[in-house]
């Protein structure tokens, strides 16, 4: 789930190098059962709650920086913002205008990079989890720089950096349900150090049907100034995509 200031787009495909898969057959069924999940990404509507925090280098303490409402609109793996409000009140600007660091990452983009044999993501068994009452397999997943995962952007600058993470697999599914990712290795001049992103999602009831769609994210990034962003985001009482919003998208 996209845009400037911090946006993310999907990077051109790279070479082969898919491991622990031929001799895998739960990461097989993962990887097809998710490769069809984001070719077939319901639309829908979530009201998204985000709270921001900053730090800096002289102190491991997190303050809050504000809260940040609005309703977010899913198409495909696009995604825009309306009614936002800032501490409860009104904010009538576009969402790219917020000061400070805004998030685009949390919907489903982070798993074609990670599945797609095109890309050169490797997966490791790292061993099992539990979590919410789901019997995982985890795996050790790491991109290299400029492979298929999104590229970073803060100002006017753009990155596609390496990442490592993990990824938490149901066992009798194969679905997703939790990722773990960490955006390492930009150049010296780049404002950003690191940035780290964790993923979740559950079974969320639209109507009669049950769709496997993201219910929180969250961010800590690290700036080479040495200050710290943290944001906790939480998407709550999704619902249908009316096509008769008339939602449009920015182009980029």
């Amino acid at each position: 789930m996209v845009k400037r200031g911090m946006a993310l787009a999907l990077a051109g495909a790279a070479a082969i190098i898919v491991r622990a898969s031929a001799d895998d057959p739960k990461l097989e069924l993962a990887r097809k059962v998710n490769l069809a999940y984001v070719a077939n990404m319901p639309s829908f509507v979530a009201d998204e709650t985000a709270k921001r925090y900053t730090s800096d280098s002289r102190s491991e303490k997190w303050q809050y920086q504000d809260t940040i409402q609005s309703e977010i609109t899913f198409v495909g793996n696009r995604a825009v913002r309306r009614q936002i409000r800032r501490n409860g009140k009104p904010w009538d600007r576009p969402f790219d205008a917020l000061p400070g660091f805004k998030w685009y990452g949390g919907f489903g983009t982070e798993i074609r990079p990670l599945f797609d044999p095109q890309c050169s993501t490797t997966i490791e068994y790292a061993g099992r989890a539990q979590a919410r009452g789901h019997e995982l397999r985890k795996y050790r997943f790491r991109a290299p720089a400029d492979g298929c995962f999104a590229f970073l952007y803060f100002d006017n600058q753009q990155f596609n950096p390496a990442r490592t993470g993990h990824v938490l697999i149901d066992e009798a599914s194969g679905n997703v349900i939790q990722l773990d990712e960490e955006a390492t290795g930009f150049p010296s001049d780049f404002s950003l150090m690191q940035r780290n992103e964790e993923v979740s999602w559950a079974e969320v009831r639209i109507g009669d049907a049950s769709h496997l769609l993201p219910v929180a994210a969250n961010f800590v990034i690290l700036y080479s100034s040495g200050m710290r962003s943290r944001i906790e985001v939480e998407y709550r009482n999704h619902r249908h995509f009316e096509a008769s919003s008339n939602i449009t998208f920015p182009g980029r």
